[in-house]
C-alpha cells in the first residue's frame, strides 16, 4: 500500500479500494442497478422508440422500479459505510502489535498481505462456513487503531 494512499484512509478515516475491490465490493448494487436498467429500456423503447411489445404497461413498469431503486439507494448506503473505519485509543508497542498479530493469525487462518510500521492488511479466504472471505485494514499512528474490516469476495 502506497503512502498517498494511506495518509488519505488517515484522513478520510474511510478505506480506499482498488477498482476491482470496488466494483465486487458494490456488486449487490450494480446487479440491482442492471435490473433497473432493463427496465428502464422497456421504458425507453415505450416512449422513444414506440417498438415495445411486451404486455405490462409503461405504469406497471415504473411502478415496478420503484422497489428496485429503494434496494438500491440502501444496499449503496450500507456498503458505503462499510468502508469507514473504526477508531481505537489505545497504548501499544510495536511488539505487542506484532505478537496479538501472530496469535490472530494462527487462530483465524489470515494470510498477511501487507504489514509495516504504520501499515497492516491481512485476508481469510473464503471457508465451508459460508464465509465469503475477508480483509483486515490497520492503520497504525502513536496511541490509535484504525480498524476495518469488510467481505473479501
Amino acid at each position: 500500500m502506497n503512502s498517498v494512499w494511506t495518509t488519505i484512509m488517515k484522513k478520510n478515516k474511510r478505506l480506499k479500494l482498488a477498482t476491482l475491490q470496488t466494483l465486487t465490493h458494490y456488486g449487490i448494487v450494480l446487479l440491482l442497478l442492471f435490473i433497473v436498467s432493463l427496465t428502464g429500456w422497456s421504458l425507453v423503447e415505450i416512449y422513444l422508440t414506440g417498438i415495445y411489445s411486451d404486455v405490462r404497461t409503461a405504469d406497471e413498469l415504473i411502478n415496478s422500479l420503484f422497489p428496485f431503486l429503494a434496494l438500491v439507494l440502501i444496499f449503496a448506503v450500507i456498503q458505503y459505510r462499510r468502508l469507514s473505519f473504526e477508531e481505537y485509543q489505545i497504548s501499544y508497542t510495536d511488539e505487542q502489535f506484532q505478537e496479538a498479530i501472530e496469535r490472530t493469525i494462527k487462530d483465524l487462518d489470515w494470510r498477511i498481505v501487507e504489514n509495516n510500521k504504520i501499515f497492516f492488511r491481512a485476508v481469510r479466504p473464503c471457508n465451508w462456513t459460508g464465509s465469503s472471505g475477508e480483509m483486515v485494514t490497520i492503520i497504525k499512528e502513536k496511541d490509535r487503531l484504525l480498524i476495518n474490516s469488510i467481505c473479501d469476495s
